[in-house]
């Protein structure tokens, strides 16, 4: 999903409308751009928390030392207006918000509104930074839609909000009445108030278990059935197990194709050999992410280590006895949602 995003906001799109059969007018008519947020079960636990944590992501995250996608639209609306005056920019935003008909969440935040348009690319990270727990859980949907019309007054049409880890939603630890009202704002902030039941299409994950979990208020709150039938087979895709070694490896070469700094010379897996590779298939409990994860753990303790290559006894001796915890454990891809680290 993080692929996804960073390649639509690349270029508003174009790639991704070309990729489909589409021509590059139809990227000019409709430009579209991409966020990311997701659920977990200590920071992000309602819907209003992870919107807020989707435009912390507008904000904070650069893709190579590029510019944010806050800052990407802001040179589109200095653009478009031909004035990169704040008091200009803030008013074509008002005159956005303005031009909305129909049912809102009320005013926008006029605060985040002044820190998107501030010449400073820094101003709306710090802005948000100072907003407390419980406000970015209770207004996290003001702050979408503030932000939502910033993106139109810059000529965006629409947005595709990639949702990580509903299942979360689902856990345990969040009680079903709690669950059960979320599930039903879903359908009151994203399918029925505007600016988002014009702009946005959610795509969210999650696992079947959750989605058991999730389906009663899911259909009480008559939102689209993500039921795997063809019925639905243009709006869901299941995402199965891998099954062998020799599809870990598939997923391994386009891992380290994307991580490698420099053209690679020797074998696309390189430096894992084929025997590492079935041991981290085996490790990894048939699940891709955590195929990659260990393949990352690997790696890096492997590099701490001056290893040319890296075999299967290797692996073994990087992981551990199943059970225990990694040596390379210290060096875990971090689940917190801080954006500014790129």
């Amino acid at each position: 999903m993080q692929h996804l995003t960073r390649r639509i906001n690349s270029d508003f799109g174009r790639a991704v409308y070309e990729e489909v059969g589409l021509d590059a007018s139809d990227a000019e008519e409709v430009p579209i751009c991409s966020l990311f947020t997701s659920f977990d079960t200590v920071h992000v636990r309602s819907l209003g928390a992870a919107l807020f944590a989707a435009v912390e992501y507008a904000v904070k995250f650069r893709a190579e030392g590029g510019p944010t996608l806050a800052g990407q639209l802001r040179t589109r609306l200095v653009e478009r207006i031909g004035d990169s005056d704040v008091k200009a920019l803030t008013k074509a935003v008002a005159d956005s918000h303005r031009a909305v008909r129909g049912r809102t969440l009320g005013p926008p935040d006029d605060k985040l509104i002044v820190a998107l348009c501030d010449e400073e690319p820094h101003a709306a990270a710090d802005y948000l930074t100072k907003i407390s727990p419980i406000s970015r859980s209770r207004n996290g949907a003001v702050h979408m839609a503030t932000f939502l019309v910033f993106a139109a007054a810059a000529g965006i049409k629409h947005v595709l909000l990639c949702c990580d880890q509903l299942e979360d939603l689902a856990s345990t630890t969040t009680a079903k009445s709690k669950r059960d009202l979320e599930v039903a704002r879903f359908r009151d902030v994203i399918v029925e108030t505007l600016p988002m039941a014009d702009m946005v299409t959610l795509i969210a994950t999650m696992h079947p278990r959750a989605s058991l979990a999730m389906k009663n208020a899911w259909v009480l709150a008559d939102l689209p059935s993500f039921d795997l039938t063809p019925g639905n087979r243009f709006s869901t895709v299941e995402l199965p197990p891998l099954h062998d070694a020799a599809q870990a490896a598939q997923l391994l070469k386009r891992y380290l194709a994307a991580a490698a700094t420099e053209s690679r010379q020797r074998d696309d897996l390189h430096p894992f050999t084929a025997d590492a590779v079935a041991r981290l298939f085996e490790r990894s409990a048939r699940k891709p992410r955590d195929v990659l994860r260990t393949a990352h753990n690997v790696l890096v303790a492997a590099s701490g280590q001056n290893l040319s290559s890296i075999t299967g006894s290797d692996v073994e001796s990087i992981l551990g006895l199943p059970g225990q915890q990694s040596a390379a454990a210290q060096n875990e891809i971090p689940g917190t949602l801080d954006w500014s680290r790129g």
